[in-house]
């Protein structure tokens, strides 16, 4: 039996080595429609004794059955895939792009050039808003952080190097091999790298390994290393005329900005960091995996309050805005607010799964992506918040969610376990 033709309003893109199919496929198409143009479908006479022969519909209704067995095979055979998708409206999934690996990158819009990555290694150049493939580039390594941009060029980090691209054509500008820091894909070990490049003047600001580089956009050329005591898993941090930067053995550091010098290191713990550092006045704000959330003056280093969650890491950045610091929950299971000034508790919501994540505000709401970190296949979720605290809606999405999402527009564009990065309607 023939499986229900596919709704044809939203596709569904995915990336295949056999496109060249589709010039081949298309014409034939075209030329059998051709042939048999449409008509009405005389349904089939009933049979007038057991041994009379069935009367069948006419030519159309073989016409039919031939094109959508002709579209199938240029379903699965082209660049594009159509499937049907659910209708706009708050957590319904606009349309989907399959990238063949797990996507824990966040992706970025450049102009009118989408730029996504995966686990794979491989970066997609797309159009926005068709998402019609531009270009790809194989990368090096394994893709687990956001790239970064400066004009024409995007830089981007995996696991074992770092380039410089073209925004257009993806054509790599160059390279530098900084060393390898191990396998990023899974999350067995529980060491998500979440750092991404920074881009600060006319320089790169890296980390990787146990070091934070800051390197000349024009070449990579190392401007000056900064060697911290372990292993740097976070995005740095620019505040004035220093680089804030987290490691794995809990150690906060200020670098100058100009020479790569050491202002200041405090050891508020021994458990990993790997949130990137939110700012709000003199203060920076983490989480860690010492199951809690911390805020240390600027200038010096020294805590100013630890929010406790419990026994569970805290393991995705936070998001500040206005006076309020909003988080989410390893184990914890949880997404809350905290008054920056204090740390003091104003709300908390239950996910029901795990946060990796920062969430994003858009709409007057903040979203939260979440995932269950312990069977990464299960179904993840976005959550929809008010400042208030209020539940707005949640949905449900195939796969886990563990990269960062984007808003762009009234889409909020996500990474999946599956493979597939979601296009999540806002309204």
């Amino acid at each position: 039996m023939l499986p229900p033709a596919p709704n044809r309003s939203q596709p569904i893109l995915r990336f295949s080595a056999i496109t060249d199919n589709f010039a081949l496929v298309c014409p034939r198409m075209i030329s059998f429609a051709a042939r048999y143009p449409s008509a009405p479908i005389n349904p089939p006479a009933r049979r007038s004794a057991p041994n009379a022969d069935v009367h069948r519909a006419p030519c159309p209704a073989h016409r039919e059955i031939c094109m959508r067995r002709l579209s199938l095979s240029l379903l699965f055979s082209t660049v594009f895939i159509l499937a049907p998708v659910a209708s706009a409206a708050p957590g319904a999934v606009q349309w989907q792009l399959d990238t063949g690996a797990p996507v824990r990158a966040a992706p970025l819009l450049v102009g009118d050039t989408l730029i996504v990555g995966n686990a794979d290694g491989m970066l997609r150049g797309l159009d926005w808003p068709s998402r019609k493939p531009r270009w790809q580039q194989a990368l090096k390594g394994s893709l687990g952080s956001q790239p970064t941009h400066a004009g024409d060029r995007i830089y981007v980090q995996t696991n074992r190097q770092v380039y410089a691209l073209s925004v257009k054509d993806g054509r790599i500008l160059w390279q530098r091999d900084l060393g390898d820091q191990g396998d990023w894909r899974g999350f067995k070990l529980w060491d998500t790298f979440q750092g991404s490049p920074v881009v600060h003047g006319d320089r790169l600001l890296v980390a990787f390994g146990d070091s934070l580089y800051a390197l000349a956009l024009a070449d990579g050329a190392t401007r000056w290393r900064y060697e911290s005591a372990y292993r740097l898993m976070a995005t740095p941090t620019v505040v004035g005329d220093k680089v804030l930067i987290a490691d794995g053995d809990g150690q906060l550091s200020a670098v100058a900005l100009a020479t790569g010098k050491a202002l200041w290191r405090k050891q508020p713990g021994r458990d990993t960091i790997q949130t990137r550092i939110a700012v709000w006045n003199k203060l920076g704000i983490y989480g860690s995996r010492d199951a809690a959330v911390h805020a240390f003056d600027l200038n010096t280093g020294k805590e100013a309050w630890r929010a406790s969650h419990d026994t569970s890491w805290v393991v995705g950045s936070a998001l500040v805005q206005g006076d309020v610091a909003y988080i989410g929950s390893s184990d914890g299971l949880f997404f809350q607010a905290l008054d920056a000034a204090s740390g003091r508790e104003l709300w908390r919501v239950d996910t029901g799964q795990n946060a990796f994540t920062a969430p994003v505000y858009a709409n007057g709401q903040l979203l939260l992506a979440t995932g269950d970190a312990y069977q990464l296949d299960r179904p993840g979720r976005v959550t929809a918040v008010g400042l208030d605290g209020k539940r707005h809606w949640q949905a449900e999405l195939p796969a886990g969610l563990f990269g960062q999402p984007i808003v762009v527009g009234d889409t909020l564009m996500v990474g999946a376990e599956n493979g597939r990065l979601y296009g999540v309607s806002l309204r």
